[in-house]
This record gives C-alpha cells, structure tokens and sequence, in this order.
C-alpha cells in the first residue's frame, strides 16, 4: 500500500491510497484548562503503562488508548455549555451538508457524516487525482473556507469560523469501518440531543451500506 504524508499546520498525517478517512472538525473557540489537564494525565498514565511492553503490545495498546482519548474529546466537546452552538442553526447545517455532498465523485466517496451543535463527523474515502489521492488537507481546506465565509455572512459577524485543525484516522478494516458509523449514527443521542438515531436532521448514512 502506497502512503504519502501531508501536514497540516505544524501536523503530520498519513493518507494511504484508496483509504477511508474518519475525519471530525469543530467550531473555533477555547476549551478550559481542565480539559487540557486531563489529556496531559491521561498521556502519562498510558506511557507509563507501556513502559516496559513489547512493540506488540504497545500497538495494540496504543490503539485501544486513541479510541478512549478521541472518545472523552468528542465527549467533553459536544457537552461543553460555553461552546457555541453555530450548526444548531438549520440554515448554517444545511450548508454545511450540501457543501459535504457537492464533494461527492468530484473529491471523495462520502459514506456518512453527521452535524453536531458544535462539531462534525464525516467518513470519506478521497478519490484518486493523477494517480494519487485527492489530499484531505485540501478537501478540508476548501470546504471549511467555503463554509465559514456563508456562515458568517448568515450570522452578519466575522472572525474565525472553524478551528483550524481537525481529527483524522484511517479506518483500517470492515469491523473498525462499522464501528465508526455507528459511533455516527448514535452521536445525537449519546449527547442527550434525541432519543432515537432517526429523530437527528442532520445525520447521513450512505444508502448503499444499509
């Protein structure tokens, strides 16, 4: 399998060919210091577990402990009262949706997404571009651009939109791939926003995986 890294920022990031990419942006704004103070307590605890395992096992661990840190992220993000809620305005997630599916067979295959209050999930595999794929640094550069300046001129203000990094991880095989959408698909109600999957607007699963 062919890589090629990008960076985005000061960031680097590996997109193989052909890969299906987990991608989740935010809305710009500071997040306090007792989130910042958990990450660093949660990196240390798990250096100091893996301190004396074998390559193997550091691997495996190292996965089990992105899928927990991303986890309290996104958990912690989506509950933050003093975030703002731009995207719970139908006219900017609406948007933001038609922005994601202009992208469809010109950039990416798009497989799900769903808009949160604050932040988005998509999962995408970037379509192949003189025999190398389309870079996500611009896929995602492009579609944040576009849809902060609308946004804003919806909202009549100015200023940063977006943060301008986002998460991303390649999904590496079918059962990581169907774990992840339904990660998606139950969002809106694991963040108390509805009670069943099918009563969020703004979620997005591709018919030909049902």
């Amino acid at each position: 399998m062919k890589y090629k890294q990008f960076y985005h920022r000061n960031l680097p990031h590996i997109q193989p060919e052909d890969s299906v990419l987990f991608v989740t942006y935010r809305l710009f704004f500071e997040l306090p210091v007792e989130y910042h103070n958990k990450i660093q307590k949660m990196k240390l605890e798990f250096r100091r577990r893996i301190k004396f395992l074998d390559k193997r096992k550091i691997e495996l661990e190292k996965y089990k402990f992105e899928n927990r840190l991303f986890d309290f992220k996104d958990n912690f993000i989506g509950k933050f009262k003093n975030s703002p809620f731009l995207l719970k305005n139908k006219n900017i997630a609406n948007l933001v949706k038609d922005s994601l599916f202009w992208g469809v067979q010109k950039r990416y295959d798009l497989f799900a997404f769903c808009i949160m209050p604050n932040h988005v999930h998509i999962v995408i595999r970037p379509l192949l571009k003189n025999e190398e794929p389309f870079p996500l640094q611009q896929i995602m550069c492009d579609h944040k651009h576009f849809t902060a300046i609308e946004s804003n001129k919806i909202l009549k203000r100015n200023g940063h939109f977006w943060l301008d990094e986002h998460y991303d991880h390649y999904i590496r095989n079918e059962k990581e791939f169907y774990n992840i959408l339904n990660y998606i698909y139950m969002n809106p109600v694991k963040a108390n926003l509805v009670e069943t999957p099918e009563e969020w607007e703004f979620t997005y699963i591709n018919e030909e995986l049902l």
